[in-house]
């Protein structure tokens, strides 16, 4: 098929037009669609991706038969491709998923039959296509991300478009995504966005910002098991918006929507349909949580702490979820279904959007969590929340006294609406007043307390009558009825209220509220109305008033504090504690009673050292921030009391005991290290104990010889390693002590490393040790340099077998071994992926080992030559010395020496190529061809046949070298206004006839790729332009030169001069033009030059108005125009009058800059114009060429003689006036003049610049204290700043008078001193997650500039800026929560103290302190994480992956960070036995190979894979073991994954029972030995059908499974056994054939059944010479369908002019009827009807002859 060059090439100019390619984000129902529809038998696909999803479309190149099909499957990359002949199928080879959220590149090349797919450059696999052809067609086009509407059969099993981000997407080098603008019949752009969003890479728990109307994302289809239930938290923009949506068959559907604020939910089950509603609205940014929960008997619906429910009949069922689920909005397609159910959300003004609008957090589906890693689709959201909400507009006002609320009905609920508030509605009749009791007390209730609005005597009943029912009773204490003992229990009367009988006691607990529910009826007989016969239920609250408890103090570890003399250690929560459950630990404090032994010690808050205290903070020794500080005595007491400020607790007595340091270095072993890596140096190398208990000791490692061959560094807060001389064993401990080898040159001998210490505890220093370093030194082994060879061609590749470079020592792989050039071959280059390399340039050996490295010959020489290249080896470990690589070069007697001079050609012209422009040859002769494989674009080639003249043979496509020794060869040019031309053409030897016949093995020809170059010589052939283009302006009756300022041409051809242009002109009605120096000569011809000379008069007379034709040429092209004439009485205009600025006591010069006038008068000099001063300057004079003047010229001012001289006065402002004179008009101005100091010349003084300090999303003022610039003679007003650059994350705005800011819209881009001064200049920082910003300023006080200020923006995060680190443990073991782990970074944090808390603990493990490990913790504090106490504790399960989600919390700064997860993998221990899942028995056919499938043969191991369970087997009694691969190898051994994978057989052979014995391991654990049974069973053949087949001569005919038919007795696998039916003896009166799907025919010797019962097979009678009436034919075969055969059999076919059908009506060989036109004739032939075949039937004798 040919390509459609017409799509392809406007989506070439599309990209040619277009941007650089940027990643581009597709959000799962994104997708681009390109028509291309094209052919090609080579096709090259590239892109890049980042993604967290398991599976989505990545790119399809849709034929309707053919494809290219790229995806992600399962985490890996799948490669579809179909060329028309079957699918093949292509995964990406990693060991790791690709869905990491990293970028990952995909290569696709397809040439032919081969297939290639590259992940990240290294990861390749290949395939062959089978069949023919090999092209691939796009008829549908190209698609991107996904497939949009496209209905084709190899779409079923794409589930998913993509969801992510794309790049660089290049096919068949075209880039696909470098162009996003949509095209109608090219390209369709569907829902996707410009970069790569944040919303694919976010964390579980950020909250979702729905913004748009039609905002939504979607998740997979709920799985509803017995109930349903979704919990989320929003915080709604607007009052209205659809919440949740599912739905599934037959009107099945859940919703969740607000409207007018209020919560609602419905079910809908088939017709049916349930709503439920709350009772209170949803305040705009405000978070409220929602619950909705349902079953087949109720439906709940939860707002913050009220609870909907409501009661489903009997019999109900779950309604049937297939679809997806919605949240906060829905897609167009489902809107319109979803608007048939009449939800309000989506009604009215709504129809076209109706989502949700703000945010929503912490959403879970059937107590599962979900967030954007799990959607399907997002349209119009954004992460995190910013909400500006429209409740504002309608705020809501709570009544100081409130009807009682309707509470969980339990017939019917009552929505809320305008009759709730209104006091004469009598569905709401009671009024409740809150019951306040004291914490542990008791309060009555009275009738103020309930109020019921009865007409008693209107209902006829009392006041006793009225009954209050309870239905739930109080949680946190008891209602006490003194009533009648005959009333119904639980039970009071309107009276009993009266009387004070009803009695709340409260139980003492810590809880500040407490309700109970209670209904309303009467015990009259009387019909009463709705409101009295309890159905309604209302609550009643009771607020408890809290008692304050006295706080209790203890001593969790004894009252026993030890610690070393003269020293300190801190005093913690663990040795002293409060508890008191209400009262805030901020308002607790301990004080010490009686006097402290200040021989012993004192006690001392670290933030302020030094300083003995007696009482201190609960929060202070919560911090760890209370120390004893020991100073002589060993023994001594402190008493502690604890007080909450009103209450004071027991008394306790904590004793003291300092004992002497001692300590001793129990590890001092060395390390070992290859040479040039780094080893940590942990405890077991090197440490110190003493006999501290529970004290933080700094304990110092001092170097005092370092290592000779190395250095010893030390890990620092930033993560950097930096040399050091001193180290902590607190820092050995935390792993940020190690040993780095910085020796990278050969050792020719084992040198030996050590470093000397000492150490240092509490100022006591110890001996001097020696810590010793092995290093195992490393020598390089060049294995292979071999010289490379150049002979026929110019490149050669590199490969291992020329050099090869190892370590014998180390493995190291070849992308980190390393060759650097020193040198560089003087005949070639060193190519690496065909760029050139430079002196220390560098390859690797894995470069060589793919021969990415080339040789490249420049020129080859004539004769035999060396070249070579200087290179050493560098690997991690050290550098090599220098070695040489050579390169022998052969010479070529056929190497082609080309001449390629290009040519130069005038524009329009022809000229001929000779040898000295173009010519090709060899050293041994050769003939060329050239064949011109691009023509030219501006032009043509043409041979010229001498004899006819300049006939020519155009469009040449080839030439040879005697056309251009024979001068015929021409290049003609088009007349095109082009600068060049090229053509590209093709150079190839041809052999003669002679020279073929000579070498019987010719050499292949040799062939150049040639670009010509042509150069075009323009013509001028441009038309001339006006440039200058207004009105001439003369005076009445006057006369005034025309020059260049009033008429001007421009000829745009380069080579042509403007002043030879030829100015032509007709009659002029109200002037004429004459020569300047002589006006009685008319002009009616003139050039430009004589208007740049001055030589052009125009004299007016006639009319005031007038105008007149010019012709323009610059002698060939021809272009005209008018010029209009207005004559006026004379005047003089002022154009330009700046003033002047200069320094004072200085001289300023007053030029044509500064003042210039403009006039209709014939002005030939500008000494006409005459400037007389009138008034004086006061502080200075007028100049004019140092001369004081009164007068001067417009002459003087062009050449800058005029000048202003100050008098050094200060006064800096000066002015002076003049009358200017042209001739008789004259005009009156002034100039003003202002000074400067010479002090402004000097640059103003930056005298504060510092950094600004602001919280995150919060403005900051910049003041002078932060910037100021000054000036020794400017105020601040006149300093002024101007932004250089703008801050990245930020904006300045401005205070101004009218109390509002400048800058919220268009931000402030200049100020001044002033401005800071006043306050009135602010930053503000709006980009959150943001830590520093910078912005520069330039600064100016009118004179000088200072430039480049640049400020620096610190910003104080909102979040405590949590960073934690995934790590892996054992299986059962533990590990310590290191600081690395859970880091808090930024220096604002430094020291922080803080808690961690858990919000989702580990499910296969627990958090856990050292001191209480068999305790899970919920929380612990950064102190702790610190002193290496906490750790984490796996379970000893058999899963391999945990996660705990925790986040840091300071009550100190009143920040908490986001929550982060954390992931451990569990290094997994073999310790679980194999178990046989299958054991079956195989049933076999006699004599056969049967597979062994799980289904017969299974076994799993929790902790082993398929491939380590390993099966040992006796041999089988019936038969053998083999696999697939070996089908003649017995085997006793084989894996589960043989099994799987379809490789294990069983042979029979012998009896038809048996079996084997076998056993399971996994290496280490056994299975139970069992028997594996196998029986057989013959196979038989049997022919069901033999019938025959009729033929009428000459046709063909089908043999059908009525005709032919054969059967086995495998009733279970018939399907999918085949029958074959092999041809023995051949017909002899015709021939089998076999029915190809595109109709053609073949031959066959065997056929299937199954082509039998397809119709395929066909009986062909051939032999039609000598054929009687009716004859007979026959074919025999055998049957077989492995293992059973049925011996010959025969099949007879009977061919006779007497059997009718398949086109045969007649017995005769042409009966075919004929079609003739009215009134005319047709010839009535042979071949229309023919009998001659009915003589067969007389005996021979009596035919004719």
């Amino acid at each position: 098929m040919a390509p459609h060059c017409g799509s392809t090439s406007a989506l070439l100019l599309l990209f040619a037009i277009s941007r650089d390619a940027l990643a581009v984000s597709f959000y799962g129902a994104s997708y681009v669609h390109f028509s291309i529809a094209d052919s090609t038998s080579t096709t090259s696909l590239q892109l890049r991706f980042r993604t967290s999803r398991l599976s989505g479309l990545l790119f399809l190149a849709a034929g309707i038969e053919s494809y290219l099909l790229v995806e992600l499957h399962s985490g890996n990359i799948q490669l579809r491709i179909n060329l028309g002949a079957g699918e093949r199928v292509l995964q990406s080879q990693r060991n790791s998923l690709l869905n990491n959220s990293a970028w990952h590149s995909v290569e696709v090349r397809h040439e032919t039959d081969d297939i290639a797919l590259a992940i990240d450059k290294h990861h390749q696999t290949r395939t062959k296509v089978p069949g023919v052809p090999f092209e691939l067609n796009t008829q549908h086009g190209l698609y991107v991300g996904g497939s949009g509407s496209l209905n084709v059969s190899y779409l079923r099993s794409v589930r998913t478009n993509f969801r992510g981000c794309i790049e660089d997407v290049i096919f068949n080098k075209l880039n696909l995504l470098a162009s996003l603008r949509p095209s109608p019949r090219l390209k369709n752009v569907h829902e996707i966005s410009l970069s790569c969003s944040d919303e694919f890479f976010t964390s579980e728990d950020d909250p979702i910002s729905f913004f748009s109307s039609k905002s939504y994302i979607s998740f997979p289809s709920w799985n509803l098991q017995g109930e349903g239930i979704l919990e989320c938290t929003v915080q709604p923009t607007t009052p209205s918006g659809l919440l949740l949506y599912s739905s599934g068959p037959l009107g099945d559907f859940v919703a969740m929507e607000i409207k007018n604020g209020l919560i609602k939910a419905h079910i809908g089950m088939g017709t049916n349909k349930i709503q439920l509603s709350s009772l209170s609205p949803v305040h705009g940014n405000q978070w409220h949580s929602v619950k909705l929960k349902f079953s087949a008997e109720y439906i709940e619906l939860t707002l913050d702490q009220e609870t909907m429910k409501k009661f489903l009949p009997l019999n109900n069922k779950l309604p049937v979820l297939k679809g997806l689920v919605y949240i906060g909005g829905v897609d167009d397609q489902t809107r319109v279904d979803i608007m048939k159910l009449g939800l309000t959300s989506l009604s009215g003004k709504y129809a076209q959007g109706g989502s949700f609008r703000g945010c929503l957090r912490d959403l879970k589906i059937n107590l599962e969590k979900k967030s954007l890693k799990n959607v399907l689709v997002t349209k119009d959201i954004s992460v995190g929340c910013q909400t500006q909400s429209s409740f504002d507009k309608n705020p809501i006002i709570a009544p100081e006294k409130q009807l009682a609320g309707t509470v969980v009905p339990t017939s019917t609920i009552v929505p809320v609406d305008a009759k709730l508030h209104k006091k004469d509605s009598y569905e709401h009749f009671v009024v409740v007043n809150n019951l306040i009791v004291p914490e542990g007390g008791q309060a009555t209730l009275e009738s103020k307390h309930i109020k019921v609005n009865v007409e008693f005597k209107k209902l006829g009943i009392r006041q006793s009558q009225i009954l209050f029912k309870i239905k739930e009773q109080p949680s946190h204490g008891q209602l006490k009825l003194d009533v009648d003992p005959e009333q119904e229990e639980s039970t009071f009367t309107m009276l009993d209220l009266w009387q004070g009988r009803v009695l709340y006691m409260h139980d003492g607990s810590e809880e500040s509220y407490d309700y109970f529910i209670f209904s309303i009826s009467t015990s009259s007989k009387k019909e009463m109305p709705p409101y009295l016969q309890g159905k309604k239920d209302y609550m009643f609250t009771i607020t408890v008033r809290p008692i304050n408890d006295a706080p209790e103090l203890t001593l969790p570890n004894g009252n026993l504090f030890t610690l070393l003399e003269h020293s300190k250690k801190c005093l913690s929560v663990n040795s002293v504690n409060i508890s008191d459950t209400d009262t805030s630990s901020a308002d607790l404090s301990i004080s010490v009673l009686g006097n402290l032994n200040t021989d012993a010690g004192f006690l001392e808050n670290s933030r302020s050292l030094g300083k003995v205290i007696t009482d201190f903070s609960y929060e202070d020794l919560k911090h760890s921030n209370i120390f004893f500080v020991h100073t002589g005595v060993k023994n001594s007491r402190i008493v502690l009391r604890a007080s909450d400020g009103e209450k004071v607790s027991n008394t306790v007595v904590l004793r003291i005991t300092a004992v002497p340091l001692n300590y001793k270095l129990v590890n001092n072993t060395g390390v070992m290290v290859l040479q040039g890596e780094t080893v940590l140096i942990t405890l077991s190398h090197l440490a110190v104990e003493t006999n501290a208990f529970q004290q933080d000791l700094e304990i110092r490692y001092e170097i005092t010889q370092s290592p000779q061959y190395g250095e010893i560094q030390r890990r620092h807060a930033g993560g950097e390693w930096k040399k050091t001389l001193s180290f902590s064993q607190r820092s050995i401990g935390r792993s940020r002590v190690r040993y780095t080898c910085t020796f990278k040159g050969m050792q020719q001998e084992n040198a030996l490393e050590h470093f000397t210490f000492k150490v240092n505890i509490l100022n006591k220093t110890s001996e001097e040790f020696l810590f010793p370093v092995t290093v195992k030194w490393l020598r390089y082994n060049l294995q292979r340099n071999v010289p490379l060879v150049i002979d026929k061609t110019k490149k050669e590749r590199l490969s291992s077998d020329k050099l090869l470079a190892v370590i014998e020592e180390v493995e190291i792989p070849e992308n980190e071994f390393y060759y650097k050039l020193q040198s560089l071959p003087d005949k070639g280059n060193i190519l690496l992926n065909d760029i050139p390399l430079q002196i220390n340039s560098t390859f690797s050996q894995q470069d060589i080992s793919d021969y990415k490295v080339e040789y490249h010959l420049i020129s080859r020489p004539h004769e035999e030559i060396q070249d070579s290249f200087r290179f050493l080896i560098s690997t991690k470990y050290m550098i090599s010395n220098i070695y040489d690589f050579k390169i022998n070069i052969k010479t070529d007697p056929r190497q082609i020496v080309l001449i390629n001079n290009g040519l130069s050609v005038t524009e329009g012209e022809g000229k001929l190529i000779t040898r000295s422009e173009l010519f090709a040859q060899t050293l041994d002769n050769k003939t060329f061809q050239y064949k011109v494989t691009r023509s030219p674009y501006h032009g043509k080639l043409s041979l010229i046949n001498y004899s006819d003249s300049l006939a020519s043979n155009s469009n040449l496509s080839s030439f040879t070298n005697k056309d251009i020794i024979d001068r015929r060869l021409m290049y003609i040019h088009d007349d095109s206004e082009t600068l060049c031309d090229e053509i590209y053409i093709t150079a190839v030897t041809v052999e003669s006839e002679a020279q073929v016949s000579l070498d019987a093995e010719t050499e292949p020809p040799l062939s150049a790729e040639i670009k010509f170059n042509i150069s075009i010589q323009l013509k001028n052939d441009e038309k001339p332009v006006r440039i200058v283009d207004k009105i001439f302006h003369v005076v009445k009756n006057g006369k005034r030169l025309l020059t260049l300022a009033d008429l001007c041409y421009h000829d745009p051809d380069t080579d042509f001069d403007d002043e030879q242009l030829l100015y032509t002109r007709r009659g002029i009605p109200n002037g004429d033009l004459v020569l300047a120096n002589d006006t009685s000569h008319r002009l009616y011809q003139f050039k430009q030059e004589d208007l740049a000379q001055k030589r052009v008069l125009f004299t007016h007379h006639g009319a005031d108005y007038g105008r007149f034709v010019l012709f323009i040429t610059d002698g060939k092209h021809y272009t005209s125009s008018l010029l209009e004439v207005s004559a006026s009485d004379p005047y003089v205009y002022l154009v330009n009058n700046t003033g002047l600025l200069i320094q004072k006591g200085r001289d300023g010069t007053i030029t044509a800059a500064n003042l210039s006038f403009t006039t209709n008068q014939d002005i030939r000099s500008d000494r006409e114009i005459i400037f007389e001063i009138f008034l004086f300057p006061k502080y200075g004079q007028i100049f004019v060429n140092n001369l004081a003047v009164r007068t001067f010229s417009q002459h003087d001012v062009n050449f800058g003689y005029v000048t202003y001289r100050h008098d050094d006065t200060n006064n800096l402002i000066d002015t002076f006036n003049f009358t200017v004179y042209v001739k008789e008009v004259q005009l009156n101005a002034g100039i003003n003049v202002r000074m400067y100091l010479e002090s402004h010349q000097r640059p103003p003084t930056v005298v504060q610049n510092g950094n600004l300090l602001v919280e995150e999303g919060k403005p900051v003022k910049v003041t002078k204290e932060k910037l100021l610039v000054v000036h020794e003679n400017s105020l601040p007003s006149e300093m002024k700043f101007t932004v250089r650059s703008l801050p990245a994350f930020g904006f300045f705005r401005k205070f101004t008078s009218e109390e509002v800011y400048l800058g919220e819209q268009n931000p402030v881009l200049s100020f001044t001193q002033q401005d800071i001064n006043d306050g009135n200049i602010q930053y503000v920082q709006t980009i959150p997650n943001q830590l520093q910003d910078l912005f520069s300023l330039d600064v100016t006080n009118g004179i000088q500039e200072v430039t480049g200020i640049e400020i620096a923006v610190d910003i104080v995060p909102k979040l405590i800026p949590l960073e934690v680190q995934n790590f892996t443990v054992a299986e059962g073991a533990s590990k310590v929560l290191e600081e690395d782990l859970l880091k808090i970074s930024t220096s604002h944090f430094v020291g922080l103290n803080c808690e961690f808390y858990l919000l989702e603990p580990p499910k296969h493990g627990r958090i856990a302190n050292s001191h209480f490990p068999g305790l899970a913790l919920t929380k612990f504090s950064r102190k702790q994480v610190e002193q290496g106490l906490i750790f984490y504790v796996h379970d000893d399960s058999e899963q391999l992956l945990d996660s705990f989600t925790l986040v840091a919390n300071s009550t100190e700064l009143w920040k908490q960070s986001l929550p982060q997860r954390i992931f451990v993998t569990v290094r997994p221990i073999n310790d679980e036995p194999p178990l046989i899942k299958t054991n079956k028995v195989l049933r076999v056919w006699v004599g056969s190979v049967t597979e062994i499938t799980v289904n017969d043969l299974c076994a799993e191991d929790q902790d082993s894979s398929p491939e380590e369970l390993i099966y040992s087997v006796s041999p089988p009694n019936n038969g053998r073991l083999a696999l697939k691969s070996s089908p003649n190898k017995n085997i006793l051994n084989f894996t589960q994954a043989h099994i799987e994978e379809g490789q294990l057989v069983f042979v029979h052979s012998g009896a038809m029972s048996g079996g084997f014995n076998f056993q399971v391991t996994d290496g280490v654990n056994f299975a139970p030995r069992q028997i594996f049974s196998i029986t057989a069973q013959a196979l038989v053949i049997h022919l069901e059908n033999n019938n025959g087949l009729e033929v009428f001569p000459g046709s063909r005919k089908q043999i059908t499974s009525h005709n032919l038919k054969a059967i086995t007795n495998d009733m279970v696998g018939a399907e999918n056994r085949t029958i074959i039916f092999t041809v023995a003896i051949p017909p002899k009166l015709g021939k089998l054939i076999r029915v190809l799907t595109d109709n053609s025919t073949q031959d066959i010797s065997s056929f299937t059944q199954s082509m039998v019962d397809e119709h395929l097979i066909v009986y062909e009678h051939t032999q039609k010479e000598d054929f009687g009436w009716n004859s007979q034919d026959h074919f025999t075969f055998t049957v077989s369908s492995p293992p059973a055969v049925l011996s010959s059999q025969m099949f007879h076919i009977n061919i006779s002019y007497e059997i009718q059908g398949y086109g045969h009506r007649s017995q005769l060989l042409a009966n075919t009827g004929i079609v003739v036109q009215e009134g005319g004739k047709v010839l009535i032939g042979r071949t229309n009807l023919d009998g001659s075949n009915l003589l067969f039937k007389l005996p021979e004798v009596q035919r004719p002859a």
